[in-house]
Formats: C-alpha cells, structure tokens, sequence
C-alpha cells in the first residue's frame, strides 16, 4: 500500500497504535481527532464491559450471550464473532477497532479509499485492485507474496504462531484471512492458525475454509510453502 494511493497518519491511545490511510486529497487534521474519539469510545466501552465479566477479557473458547441481558452492539458482534469461529471474543478486537474507526472516518469525511491498520489487521475500502502484501516474519515467503484485493469493504487480518505477541496454539508463520467483516476475519484467523502446527497441516485447514461463507480468501505460509483459497489472486512481489 503505497504512500502515492494513501495519506498515511498514525493514531495512538493505551495501547491501540492505528496507522491510517485516506485518499491524499481528503485528508484533514479533523481526522485525527475524530480517530481518537472513536478508539477512546471503544476502549471505554472494553474495559466497562471486562469489569462487568472479566471472563470477556480472557476467555480463549466462546461465551454465551445471554437473552434481555442490555450490551453495546460491539460487544455482541466480539462475542457473536467467537461463537461463529470458536474463539474467545478478543480475538476480534483488533479487527472490530480498526473497522469501527474506519467507518467513522468514511461516514464524516467521504474520503474514497481508507485502510486502518492495527497490530497488522486490517480495515479497508477501495475503489480499485490493491496488493496487499504478507509478512511471515522468519518464513522465506514473508513479504514476498500478496493478495489482489478487489474493491470493496473489507477486512484482512493474519494470526501467526512465530511473530508477534498474540497468542496462538498453532505455529504458522502467517495465516490471512480476507472477510467482509474485520472482526470475523480476525476471529477466523486465529481459529484457523491454531490448527496449523506445521506445513502438512496446510491443505486440510484450507479444505475447511472451502465451507466457510464468511471467508472470501484465506492464504496459509508455514515455512517455505504456501496455500491459498477463496476469490482472490494471489501474486509473486517482485524481489527487485
């Protein structure tokens, strides 16, 4: 995602660090503000929520939500995103954030193109084809393969057992997943990376996937090989 196509600013609040991106001639410093009031509203309404039930904060298997009990509409998409995929209702959250701010964005400013990226989850919006690109970290393939993303609204996130902080059972170096819901391609891809433990576990995942309609492209790096399914291309980066 090249800085020609985007305006790039950063957004920081506790830990949530967003990197932003908007049509270059769009962009206004209101942004930034309107960015921030939306991801302090979001942590606000996280914390508020673990204090009521700590077991949302650190349940690693689907919770239940219970009928007439009153919860902000973001807390019942993590939740219904964890009970889809099997996972706890955090493994949504970086995806719902970057989602959440993206559309508040979109909806204020009507800026053409958008992408947020948080903890490398991402929202986006685009208008034509974008190459998204993977990263691995110790694989060879790391960066040097990447998704044809069609336009539309979408989220695009990757769960990893050898990179970064979050927790995973499995030990992909990266498994993306591309979903019309952030949240649910954020769920998705660590319920899929837990069940990768090495490269022969690639294609019996991707058969999975194959019966998953929130799922519109999946792509699993374990190593020196690759697998992929769903509607997108695929592409080789060039090494130059």
């Amino acid at each position: 995602m090249n800085r020609e196509r985007f305006r790039f600013f950063r957004v920081v609040h506790l830990e949530s660090d967003l990197l932003i991106g908007v049509t270059p001639g769009s962009y206004t410093r209101e942004m930034q503000e309107t960015a921030l009031e939306e991801l302090v509203r979001l942590r606000r309404i996280l914390l508020e929520h673990g204090r009521k039930d700590p077991s949302f904060l650190n349940s690693l298997e689907a919770l239940t939500l219970y009928p007439g009990l009153e919860v902000p509409e973001e807390i019942i998409t993590m939740i219904e995103c964890g009970r889809e995929t099997g996972t706890g209702p955090m493994a949504a959250v970086a995806g719902l954030f970057a989602e959440r701010v993206g559309r508040r964005i979109a909806k204020l400013y009507q800026t053409e193109e958008l992408v947020v990226e948080n903890g490398g989850d991402l929202y986006l919006r685009n208008k034509s084809d974008l190459v998204s690109a993977i990263h691995a970290g110790s694989s060879p393939l790391s960066d040097k393969m990447a998704f044809v993303v069609r336009p539309g609204e979408w989220g695009i996130c990757t769960s990893s057992g050898t990179l970064g902080h979050s927790f995973s059972k499995g030990k992909a170096d990266a498994l993306c997943v591309i979903s019309s819901s952030a949240p649910l391609a954020d769920a998705w891809a660590t319920a899929l990376a837990n069940r990768v433990q090495g490269p022969e576990d690639i294609e019996e995942v991707l058969e999975g996937v194959e019966e998953i309609s929130g799922i519109a492209g999946c792509a699993v790096i374990a190593g020196e090989r690759i697998g992929v399914r769903g509607k997108f291309q695929v592409k080789l980066l060039s090494s130059e």
